[in-house]
């Protein structure tokens, strides 16, 4: 879509899964993109594939769990473009555990980067958003909806994600800048392997069920979240916000 030629988008978690395919199919599109994440690796190697594929992207290595990472992200796609159009914050982490194996650290944690680590990404990116009229889109999950065995810590903080999401649509329609949120439910990504990995004691026998071909058939792929949020960034989405919208392929119904 020629809209989106010279954009800039900051996607957070983006050197695997749903994140990954969000930053390429950005890139792909002529967006400026802002690949995020721990792994230096990784995301040095999604940031070469956008580039051989024609596209332009900086890694920048930043930590959610730190205060100072949203700062940093901003501060490097302003120095680098000079705007910033959108805002995709994807990063997140798991917790499987009984609740009587539940820390401080684990609600602590999944807070941080779940939540908080969003909302304060989209605070410094504001003053930017506000000259573009832009456009939030955080990932969230249909468990923030509907409830996991086990999985209690993450679902609750999704749902949070959910209100965060309805609120800064409320309080920044004004300013042109739209808030929305996708609600996936099984999507093939590491994530998923790491949850299924907490959630069985054998470590051999959680990979063998994360790569079966019944599972494969059951679950979406992040190319699929990334085509929503390409929708949701661009004008023919002009009139959604505040939207929570669930990504499920219908097998969650009934």
């Amino acid at each position: 879509m020629a809209e989106f030629l010279n954009q800039v988008a900051i996607v957070t978690g983006s050197t695997s899964g749903i994140g990954k395919a969000v930053a390429e199919s950005l890139a792909k599109q002529g967006v400026r993109v802002v690949v995020c994440g721990r792994d230096e690796e990784n995301g040095r190697q999604v940031v070469e594939g956008i580039e051989r594929d024609g596209g332009t992207a900086i890694f920048v290595q930043a930590d959610q769990l730190l205060p100072s990472a949203p700062d940093t992200i901003v501060e490097q796609a302003v120095k680098s473009w000079g705007r910033i159009d959108i805002v995709v914050n994807n990063a997140a982490l798991v917790c499987n555990k009984p609740i009587e194996t539940v820390q401080h650290e684990d609600w602590d944690r999944l807070f941080a980067v779940n939540v908080k680590s969003g909302f304060f990404l989209v605070q410094k990116a504001l003053p930017y958003l506000k000259e573009t009229r832009g456009s939030i889109v955080n990932i969230s999950s249909l468990n923030s909806q509907k409830n996991i065995a086990g999985n209690f810590v993450y679902d609750s903080l999704k749902a949070a994600l959910n209100h965060l999401t309805t609120g800064l649509a409320l309080d920044l329609k004004d300013t042109g800048i739209r808030c929305n949120a996708l609600l996936p439910a099984g999507i093939a990504t590491p994530l998923l392997n790491d949850w299924f990995k907490q959630l069985m004691d054998d470590a051999v026998e959680a990979e063998r069920v994360a790569e079966s071909e019944k599972l494969r058939s059951d679950v979406g792929s992040p190319q699929q979240v990334a085509d929503a949020v390409l929708f949701l960034c661009s004008g023919q989405a002009s009139w959604v916000n505040g939207a929570l919208i669930p990504m499920h392929g219908g097998h969650k119904l009934g």
